[in-house]
């Protein structure tokens, strides 16, 4: 049996953290807790966790959120010899040490996968949390074309092998678990999901995370590509309806507006949506050249999904307008609605995303 390794990103925790570290190491389990920056007042806790305990704790002078915890967690881990698992577990008491210690097992089973505990909502489960789960689960499937039920739960496992990949992944907040189900997808990662028991102690009080900040995090691609979606559709539209009331062509007004479109679109979803997900891979190209060469690669994989999207769009909105007597200017809006989410897949798993993604997606889901 591989040495198994627990680690716990802790800010401002509570008493109780203490035995649970105790019971975990009762079944010799290694624990590795990072102080998030709680402060002083949480110091004679810690001071308690190292005299009573084998814990190692890594302590951050400041709060720099639950991916960065995470991450420091998981730089150390690096640095130990061996092959290992590991197993990342909340601080706040949502996670049993029966559900720790079965997904444990389950890992023994499942090498170069990661694998999540699940939780089941249900109308006793705290209601930012049922609609955080719904929302997210929502937007991945949509973006990824993978069902994950539960995208915020903490209990993770999986092996050392995968933590270059996890150090790799941008986020320092609440944003970076979900920024490791979005990559690890994208990567055919196999991600499998065990049901686990449902834990809120106090409605959840013991959460740090922001409903305004942290969801913005979370979401902050999609509403971004949204916005700029949005931007170029009333640049589009407005160049179709001039177009259209001087020429009354069809094909040739959406032919003008989605060319002059299309190329805000390309710029704006280049260098602000999708930013930091590019990887130019210089030695394949060389300096400044392997730059031009990606840029140019992004360019000609965006025409050619505008003059696909364009095909469609024009025939369909020939088809509306011609076959169904529906208004011009409104048969535009609900062609470009209709094709909206099939252009940010498309962009952002296939244009904009230059990783080698190897085997398929897959998400299990197994009874405990």
């Amino acid at each position: 049996m591989k040495k198994r390794y627990v680690l716990i990103p802790a800010y401002k925790p509570g008493e109780t953290l203490l035995s649970f570290i105790q019971a975990l190491e009762e079944r010799n389990l290694k624990v590795i807790v990072v102080d998030d920056g709680s402060g002083e007042e949480y110091l004679p806790l810690f001071q308690k966790i190292k005299d009573n305990t084998g814990a190692k704790i890594i302590q951050l002078k400041q709060n720099r959120g639950k991916g960065a915890a995470l991450k420091a967690g998981l730089s150390y881990l690096q640095t130990l010899d061996g092959n290992f698992q590991i197993i990342t577990v909340d601080a706040d008491g949502q996670h049993s040490l029966h559900d720790t210690l079965f997904l444990l097992e389950e890992g023994e089973e499942h090498e170069n996968s990661l694998l999540l505990g699940s939780r089941t909502q249900s109308r006793s489960s705290p209601l930012r949390s049922r609609l955080g789960n719904a929302i997210t689960r929502k937007v991945f499937s949509l973006t990824t074309g993978v069902p994950i039920r539960d995208t915020q739960t903490g209990l993770r496992c999986f092996g050392k092998e995968l933590i270059p990949e996890l150090l790799a992944i941008p986020g320092n907040r609440y944003e970076y678990e979900m920024n490791v189900l979005l990559e690890f997808a994208r990567a055919g990662i196999p991600i499998l999901e065990y049901p686990i028991e449902t834990i809120y102690l106090n409605n959840n009080a013991g959460s740090h995370f922001d409903a305004v900040k942290d969801s913005f995090r979370i979401y902050g691609q999609i509403l971004k590509f949204i916005s700029t979606s949005l931007l170029s559709f009333l640049l589009d539209f407005l160049l179709y309806s001039l177009c259209f009331a001087y020429t009354g062509q069809i094909f040739l007004s959406n032919a003008i507006a989605r060319i002059l479109s299309l190329h805000a679109n390309f710029f704006l979803n280049k260098n602000f949506v999708f930013a930091k997900r590019q990887v130019v891979h210089t030695e394949d190209f060389g300096g400044t050249h392997g730059k031009t060469h990606a840029l140019f690669r992004n360019y000609i994989s965006y025409l050619g999904l505008a003059l696909f999207l364009f095909l469609i769009n024009s025939l369909l909105l020939s088809g509306i307008v011609n076959s169904l007597n529906v208004n011009a200017y409104f048969a535009k809006i609900l062609t470009e609605l209709a094709l909206f989410l099939l252009s940010y897949y498309v962009q952002k798993n296939l244009i904009f995303n230059h990783r080698e993604n190897e085997g398929r997606n897959r998400v299990t889901e197994s009874p405990c």
